[in-house]
């Protein structure tokens, strides 16, 4: 299944997530996709990870859109990285729903994350360490 890293999230639906058609709106995968890279980033990065000094700022989002999610549907989100540059990474998430035993594909999207110094508010070189994790992460989900 094209996405699918061994980073899921399990996302629950909200009645306020619909729109007036009854589907999930379309700014709400965005939040979708945020959660998960949340929690991948947790993971990865590690738990004493200081996110009030250095982090990650959003530059760039796409989102296809291929299938509308509704309030009873079972979701969850896939997230892993893509690209690793100087100072910033591509991530990939896949938001799939569960329908007849099948994960179909609701949406893709692709972010670029620059890596940030919340003190200064300038962008950073990727530090060496999230490199590694990120890419020994990464390794494991090819197995």
């Amino acid at each position: 299944m094209p996405g699918l890293s061994p980073h899921i999230t399990p996302l629950q639906i909200r009645f306020s997530d619909l729109d007036r058609l009854g589907h999930v709106n379309n700014a709400v995968f965005l939040q979708y996709m945020e959660t998960s890279r949340v929690e991948y980033f947790n993971l990865v990065l590690g738990p004493r990870h200081n996110w009030q000094k250095f982090g990650f700022v959003v530059a760039r989002n796409e989102i296809d859109y291929l299938l509308p999610i509704y309030l009873n549907d079972e979701i969850f989100c896939s997230t892993r990285c893509l690209r690793i540059g100087n100072k910033s990474l591509t991530i990939e998430n896949v938001i799939y729903k569960k329908q007849k035993r099948k994960k179909l594909v609701a949406a893709r999207g692709v972010g670029i994350l620059v890596a940030m110094d919340y003190q200064s508010m300038k962008s950073i070189p990727l530090p060496d360490a999230w490199v590694k994790k990120i890419r020994d992460f990464e390794k494991k989900s090819l197995k």
